[in-house]
């Protein structure tokens, strides 16, 4: 990948990042094509993302936020059948937003926000659907819903008509990114815990488990993810 920082071959990078994948799936006799790349691209300009897209990018990874609002208009103009993911802490006043313009919510853990997301699922009379937030670690400050609570959220979901959990997603924390041996046994407890309670309860095919971003998606496709959020190993350092 590139390696002046101030001259990005996105291209290049994508093309390079689709043959890592494909070599971490080789290397635990998986398809490839279970492996579902998103391009994260907060902080990203729209002249970057064109060559990404041209790449063979299909699916973004964004904030809702002002940002996003002036660029998506650009992205959706220039490639109409672009996927657009949430994949960051949504605001109350971001899920209007989100739901009229945004084709999955990857990052919901409360319940204030799977009922906003609901009623306005319900006025688009559409179902709408989301990723649950997990963090199935030990750290003092987790980043999603644990094992128990997840259990308790998938049941809460049940009372909202207009929502549909296609999966579950996680951000490893920091404290594992400097032990690999942690990182590993984190994605793994969560495949394990994703393949044996969550999926049980989903009804839809190919539930979907978003593990791994640019720091160490190689190690979380070996665990079993199916869907990678990567940013900075596309698109270059963001200043």
């Amino acid at each position: 990948m590139s390696e002046n920082p101030l001259v990005v071959d996105v291209k290049s990078n994508f093309q390079q990042l689709i043959q890592e994948v494909e070599d971490c799936a080789d290397k635990t006799n998986r398809d490839p094509k279970e492996i579902t790349i998103v391009g994260v691209s907060k902080r990203i300009g729209f002249e970057k993302i064109k060559p990404a897209i041209d790449a063979g990018l299909e699916i973004i990874g964004e904030i809702a936020g002002t940002e996003l609002k002036k660029k998506l208009p650009l992205i959706t103009s220039y490639s109409p059948s672009i996927q657009m993911h949430i994949v960051g802490k949504l605001q109350s006043n971001k899920v209007k937003f989100s739901v009229e313009n945004c084709d999955l919510i990857q990052s919901v853990q409360t319940e204030k926000i799977l009922s906003l997301i609901n009623e306005r699922a319900k006025i688009r009379d559409v179902i709408y659907p989301i990723f649950i937030q997990v963090d199935f670690s030990d750290v003092e400050y987790p980043k999603g819903l644990d094992m128990n609570s997840s259990l308790k959220f998938l049941d809460l979901v049940k009372k909202h008509s207009n929502i549909e959990v296609k999966g579950i997603m996680t951000i490893a924390p920091l404290e594992y990114e400097v032990d690999q041996n942690k990182l590993r046994k984190f994605f793994a407890r969560t495949t394990s815990y994703f393949k044996e309670k969550i999926v049980p309860l989903l009804n839809v095919e190919n539930p979907q488990l978003s593990m791994g971003m640019s720091n160490d998606y190689k190690i979380a496709i070996e665990e079993g993810s199916t869907m990678i959020r990567v940013g900075t190993a596309i698109f270059g350092p963001r200043y």
